[in-house]
């Protein structure tokens, strides 16, 4: 059986992360020309100052798309941890280029953390209020909300609710393969190298931020005053 080679290849790689890289610095310059716009006129009337999108911008040559980092998303929306991060760590760029791989990554983060974090604070019981439709009066009285439906997507993370769905992963065995942190190590050998890969893009998440510093304060607490 012939073996079935992904796009691009090993070899072109280094162009797609080129094309990457000239639309960021696209993206600085013209924010840098926007900022200018907005400043006062100069006093010359000739300054040859052109309003932004005047110069046609030079179209890149159609490629086509790249199918390792959809190959990547694939894995990490079922949970195969081991060949994603093999890829990511060959093309580290990826997470900048594609964010959502940002946040499949921060799904297995948010995953892998829970443990430690419930047996760490005290959880309040939720307010089902933030959960559950809002209860709804007609000219008979209060109206019954209708329950939820659930429905499957193929989209990781999954979208969030409606009022009337409830949308779940097709995979629900994706987490089984994620490991759990349970102690202050965890931190360390788990849940800090796989957030190399998400960089910057952790901001995406600030729920799983404000998890991640009252774990960290907790412990640095526990190491000051045992």
């Amino acid at each position: 059986m012939p073996m079935i080679q992904l796009s691009p290849s090993d070899q072109d790689m280094d162009s797609y992360h080129k094309d990457y890289l000239d639309q960021v610095h696209q993206r600085i310059t013209d924010a840098k020309v926007t900022q200018l716009a907005m400043a006062a006129p100069l006093e010359s009337t000739n300054s040859g100052f052109k309003e932004p999108g005047e110069e046609t911008l030079k179209a890149l040559d159609w490629k086509p798309p790249n199918q390792k980092a959809a190959l990547v998303s694939a894995l990490l929306s079922v949970g195969a941890l081991r060949p994603a991060f093999a890829i990511l760590t060959k093309y580290p760029w990826f997470v900048d280029a594609h964010v959502e791989l940002a946040d499949l990554v921060l799904r297995i983060l948010r995953h892998s953390i829970t443990p430690l974090y419930d047996s760490t604070f005290v959880l309040k019981e939720r307010n089902p209020s933030f959960t559950q439709p809002r209860v709804r009066y007609g000219s008979t009285g209060v109206l019954v909300t209708p329950a939820r439906k659930s429905q499957l997507t193929l989209v990781a993370p999954t979208p969030p609710s409606t009022a009337t769905t409830e949308f779940v992963f097709f995979f629900p065995d994706w987490s089984e393969r994620v490991p759990l942190s349970t102690t202050f190590e965890d931190l360390a050998d788990v849940i800090e190298p796989l957030m190399n890969f998400v960089g910057l893009h952790i901001s995406r998440d600030p729920l799983f931020v404000s998890k991640v510093t009252r774990l960290g304060r907790s412990q640095l607490m526990s190491t000051v005053n045992p």
